[in-house]
């Protein structure tokens, strides 16, 4: 399949093209997953490439391919984290149905709707011309994130202000997620930065595009952020760049740590992701099912990666995460 390496406001990385292990239907489609409002036929060697009957593939059929794609590699990534295969939270209920895609409606949004089982990905704008979420890969798995997290913590969708943050926090880590499992783009983060993990680049970045202020490419929250714990704070956002911003300053020193002279930066880059995608889920998954906070996050942090307790104990005094409650 053809995807966006990262969206159209990083041309210099362009697309690519991605084996996913499923046979994918028509639309893209499978027992997980339909783009509601597609079609798109596979290729005639079954693939999502080259077009149908000589023709190439339109900008509608490739936003489509696209979607789907993303959400597809986002669910396999938990797939293997969780070490069996991710079912909808409704599904418990008897109800088989996919989760639903909705692309390029004619709203100004990206959302999870959990009751209506999917997720929107419309227009976003204004400045020289529209863009769209579908195109973006960090925002769709953003969305994605939604939806698996609330099929393993279905309460916390609707819950409190620390447990929709940690929700949001899993979102965007998902996006950042994404990117360590690719070599390439792990390369691109070390051209980007040349090795300094404090620089600014597409793994600290969310929603480079999309942002809030009249800048074509300004972002919507990056990790790379100095936000603190403050009990009972109004803002969802706030506490989930506070997890980012945490786990983002954990990664670095990871890094750090596990660094030699005579191995790649980017592939250490990798190796070390792979170590804190698989701790900072289980942190994720270890946490209370209806009420969980920012303490425990932390507290399961320190069980999960015991061999770096003291720097994560620095990293959650500076973040005013734990107060001395271990």
């Amino acid at each position: 399949m053809i995807i966006w390496k990262q969206g159209p406001f990083y041309p210099e990385l362009g697309k690519k093209i991605v084996e996913l292990p499923i046979n994918a239907k028509a639309g893209p489609s499978d027992d997980l997953i339909i783009i509601e409002g597609f079609s798109v036929e596979p290729d005639a060697n079954g693939n999502f490439v080259e077009g149908v009957n000589r023709e190439p593939y339109s900008e509608d059929d490739l936003d489509a391919i696209n979607t789907y794609a993303i959400i597809r590699i986002v669910i396999n990534l938990y797939n293997d984290l969780f070490g069996k295969a991710i079912k909808w939270s409704w599904w418990e209920k008897g109800n088989k149905d996919p989760l639903k895609v909705r692309i390029r409606n004619n709203d100004i949004n990206a959302r999870y709707l959990k009751e209506q089982k999917c997720i929107e990905l419309d227009f976003y704008g204004p400045f020289n011309k529209w863009t769209f979420y579908c195109r973006t890969v960090d925002i769709i798995a953003h969305e994605a994130g939604h939806a698996i997290l609330d099929s393993l913590k279905p309460m916390w969708e609707n819950g409190d202000t620390e447990a929709r943050g940690l929700v949001e926090a899993f979102c965007d880590l998902t996006a950042m997620f994404v990117i360590l499992k690719q070599i390439d783009l792990c390369e691109y983060v070390i051209m980007e930065t040349d090795g300094d993990f404090s620089k600014n680049s597409i793994l600290t970045s969310f929603g480079v595009g999309h942002g809030f202020d009249e800048r074509p490419n300004s972002e919507i929250r990056n990790a790379l952020n100095d936000k603190k714990y403050i009990r009972n704070h109004e803002s969802a956002y706030h506490y989930s760049e506070v997890v980012v911003g945490l786990l983002y300053d954990l990664l670095c020193n990871l890094i750090i740590d596990n660094s030699c002279n005579e191995e790649i930066k980017s592939v250490n880059l990798r190796k070390c992701g792979q170590i804190w995608i698989a701790g900072v889920f289980n942190a994720f998954i270890s946490c209370d099912s209806e009420k969980p906070t920012l303490v425990e996050f932390g507290n399961n942090l320190l069980e999960i990666f015991e061999e770096y307790n003291d720097i994560i104990k620095q990293c959650l005094k500076v973040r005013k995460i734990l107060s001395g409650t271990v």
